[in-house]
């Protein structure tokens, strides 16, 4: 596959989910927490896991509404264990976006190992090469990101609003920016978890480079 790395806005489309294994469930969560609309065809799932997933928002059908919630929804998920039906399903789709698990082939989108650390979303993929070190990368990745990194993340937002407002060049504000991140006293103050202090210096230092 020739793929790239994008984040889709999942507000109000439609997802469809068939089986509801391990993978599907997983999906279905991901989905729903991404307030898209969920449907999902199986045969079979544990009752507390299916009253979860309705309390989010799934919804559940029968295999005979197949056809009809493929052609309604904006990406498949096919997550069954049968590889034949699997190959029939992602036909039926056929110009959707789909994603099947256990055939990379049958696949036009795929879905990483993803995780948040505060506002930052991270996303790994190891070409399908070894699901087990995507684990491990993400267990060495979560190691090493510090609140320091986060408390960063929130002053340079505040930053770039206030700049925004008052200095027209995109050039300037990056240099602007790359001061009050190099700033001492802001570094001692993230390091203290003194966000509303840092920004608060932050505003006194870009008043006075104006």
């Amino acid at each position: 596959m020739s793929v790239t790395s994008l984040f889709l806005e999942m507000k109000d489309k439609t997802v469809l989910i068939v089986g509801a294994g391990s993978v599907g469930i997983r999906r279905a969560r991901r989905f729903l927490d991404a307030k898209a609309h969920v449907n999902i065809v199986t045969r079979s799932i544990d009752d507390e896991i299916k009253e979860e997933l309705i309390l989010k928002g799934a919804q559940f059908y029968n295999n005979d509404k197949l056809d009809e919630l493929i052609e309604e929804c904006d990406l498949v998920v096919i997550a069954t264990n049968n590889l034949e039906l699997n190959r029939k399903i992602a036909l039926k789709a056929e110009g959707k976006l789909i994603n099947c698990a256990s055939d990379i082939t049958l696949s036009n989108v795929i879905v990483p190992s993803t995780f948040k650390i505060g506002p930052v979303t991270f996303s790994i993929y190891t070409d399908s090469k070894s699901p087990l070190m995507a684990k491990e990368l993400r267990k060495k990745i979560q190691s090493i990101i510090t609140p320091e990194d986060i408390g960063y993340i929130e002053l340079q937002e505040y930053v770039r609003t206030l700049l925004k407002e008052s200095v027209p060049s995109q050039a300037k504000r990056k240099d602007y920016m790359i001061k009050i991140n190099e700033n001492e006293t802001i570094s001692k103050l993230i390091g203290e978890d003194k966000i509303e202090e840092a920004k608060s210096y932050a505003k006194t230092l870009i008043n006075n480079i104006k």
